[in-house]
């Protein structure tokens, strides 16, 4: 059970309380999230649970802040990782491809790891605030109550996964 995922509306399930095999979209990302998930020697229901609490698995998903996709991207992290420009296809933003927004986001969340020990609640910060915040904060969790409450989100969605 997934706990008030991403905002998404799945219709029937008691409130505050939501079975991600429910979740719209969720079927046709898990198999991407656990893929970039292995790829990344990541816990796939880490990657899930980001996947989650960023877009409730809505690979449409665009922030007002520009991040993108199912990991919520922003654009500068897509370059850092080598993905830039538009697709041919349809003119968005190459990252919005599920499969290569989940591999940019769970390197992304890979390096993260490494950079704070491995400590998962820094990184999940880091992700959400950047790790400039995070280290401009001694290597904690920012004062920012949207870092906190992401990370008090993703950490639960988490253990709940793990279970």
């Amino acid at each position: 059970w997934i706990e008030g995922v991403g905002g998404a509306h799945t219709g029937r399930p008691k409130p505050g309380r939501t079975n991600a095999a429910r979740l719209p979209g969720y079927a046709a990302a898990q198999p991407l999230l656990e893929e970039a998930a292995r790829a990344q020697a990541l816990e796939p229901e880490l990657v899930i649970a980001v996947a989650a609490a960023e877009s409730g698995f809505n690979t449409d998903a665009v922030s007002r802040k520009g991040a993108m996709g199912l990991m919520q991207v922003m654009p500068a992290t897509a370059e850092r990782y080598g993905v830039a420009g538009r697709s041919e296809g349809d003119g968005r933003h190459a990252a919005m491809e599920p499969r290569l927004n989940v591999q940019v986001g769970s390197r992304y969340l890979a390096d993260l790891l490494r950079m704070f020990d491995g400590d998962k609640e820094l990184a999940l910060a880091a992700y959400n605030a950047g790790e400039g915040a995070v280290v401009k904060y001694g290597r904690r969790i920012p004062p920012y109550p949207e870092t906190q409450q992401y990370v008090d989100k993703v950490m639960r969605l988490y253990r709940t996964l793990m279970r």
